[in-house]
């Protein structure tokens, strides 16, 4: 079964909106370009890319980081009718540096942000065996191949020693 990705900049603020505006339909391209099959456990990534400051916790880092949510049962509850089972969903938040980020014109803040999505994407390789399996170099290679293929080429590591 192929797992479907989410690339995600909804959150954003004055600084930022124009940014994400213009990355919505280049991450919307590369959903569609890493939906496949990486085995493993999950059935959707999700991937927000935080572009509010005050999503920032005070140690600098994301508010999420990586979770896997576990397909929930579908059973009925106090007489209501049964939901349908939900997906397994692997999901991580993506952080840039704001001072950094405000420095750059778009041209450079584009390939600053997707390498970061890369970077940031390390943390799948330390996950692999937990997500029973799932191919983390296999994704971190394509997203780099799709990031070329729509004009993006990154300087990104797909091994394990990234």
């Amino acid at each position: 079964m192929d797992m479907e990705v989410g690339i995600h900049a909804n959150m954003v603020d004055q600084t930022t909106a124009e940014l994400a505006r213009a990355m919505r339909p280049l991450l919307k391209a590369l959903e569609e370009r890493l939906r496949g099959e990486y085995g493993g456990q999950m059935e959707h990534l999700w991937i927000d890319l935080e572009l509010l400051k005050s999503f920032t916790r005070p140690d600098g880092k994301p508010c999420h980081p990586f979770r896997l949510q576990k397909r929930v049962s579908g059973r009925a509850r106090m007489g209501l009718p049964a939901i349908p089972d939900r997906f397994n969903v692997g999901h991580f938040s993506v952080l840039p540096d704001f001072a950094l980020l405000a420095s750059l014109p778009e041209e450079q803040a584009i390939p600053y942000v997707l390498n970061l999505i890369h970077e940031t994407s390390a943390l799948l390789l330390d996950k692999q065996k937990k997500l029973g399996g799932f191919d983390a170099v296999k994704f971190r290679a394509r997203f780099l191949e799709e990031c070329a293929a729509l004009g993006y080429a990154l300087a990104g590591e797909t091994t394990a020693e990234a």
